[in-house]
């Protein structure tokens, strides 16, 4: 009985080499994560992160954020995730110690300017305040509120979580520390038809059964995150109703179509898939 529950030197063998397999996939797997992330982190160099702290970092946003420390759903924040012009994005953790995404938008005249021209004709929103703040505010809000439309509606975006005054708190994309990389990044996606079209399948559904139009779909607001697309940077979406609604639909259309197309990928015609989108026969 005893020689056979006994392990052969060959199975043992056998046993050490697939267990050693199993480890080198996943730390090929995971140094492939860390080089992304190493370059990403390369481009918000020193200097590069004094300037986004302080452009984001004002006395009252400062007061804000201890409010969430002290109060919740926060416990701490961590480093720097990326920067925008809009704003800078941070991992934090929440008070059960899970990962979450806080968007700090910048209370920035300059920023408010070009804000005006995705709120002005959008019909959820009547009154545009002419302070700077309150229309950081407001267009901080609108993002909360796009999340809120697209995630209901079943779409892959951040799941919104909580929003107060320039901070908007989101799900974190990523594996623990690492976010998920942007598209523009990954040379050789996985499956990339299945990618365009589950890009596609996005714009067309955010159009028909959320109502809106992102606004500014390109490689560089879509996460890459288990061989899937994230959106992200959704703050620009407008109402479907928006005067500029269509145009800015076509633009998005352009944008990943002239991606996949980089790739080597035969793309739809756009001008079909826009009035498919539409819903309206060419």
């Amino acid at each position: 009985m005893e020689e056979n529950n006994k392990i052969t030197e060959e199975e043992s063998d056998e046993f050490i080499d697939n267990e050693m397999d199993k480890k080198f996939d996943l730390s090929i797997d995971e140094l492939q994560k860390r080089k992304i992330d190493n370059k990403r982190i390369k481009k918000i160099d020193q200097s590069k992160k004094r300037a986004t702290i302080e452009s984001v970092f004002d006395e009252r946003t400062i007061f804000t954020l201890n409010k969430l420390l002290v109060n919740g759903p926060l416990e701490n924040v961590e480093g720097i995730i990326s920067a925008g012009k809009e704003a800078n994005v941070y991992l934090a953790y929440d008070m059960d110690r899970n990962e979450v995404a806080i968007k700090i938008y910048k209370i920035d005249s300059n920023t408010s300017k070009w804000m005006r021209n995705y709120i002005i004709g959008d019909p959820r929103f009547k009154k545009i305040p002419r302070n700077v703040s309150k229309v950081i505010y407001l267009w901080a809000s609108k993002e909360y509120k796009n999340l809120k439309r697209a995630y209901k509606v079943g779409l892959n975006v951040p799941k919104p979580i909580y929003i107060k005054d320039n901070l908007l708190i989101m799900e974190y994309i990523g594996f623990e520390s690492i976010p998920a990389p942007i598209l523009k990044d990954i040379k050789d996606p996985k499956d990339p038809i299945n990618l365009m079209n589950e890009i596609l399948a996005f714009i067309k559904k955010l159009y028909q059964n959320a109502k809106l139009v992102h606004g500014d779909l390109s490689e560089f607001n879509i996460l890459y995150h288990n061989q899937k697309p994230v959106i992200i940077d959704i703050s620009q979406a407008v109402s479907i109703q928006h005067p500029k609604a269509e145009v800015y639909l076509a633009r998005d259309i352009n944008n990943i179509f002239n991606f996949f197309k980089k790739l080597g990928l035969d793309t739809p015609d756009p001008k079909d898939f826009y009035y498919e989108v539409i819903n309206i026969d060419a």
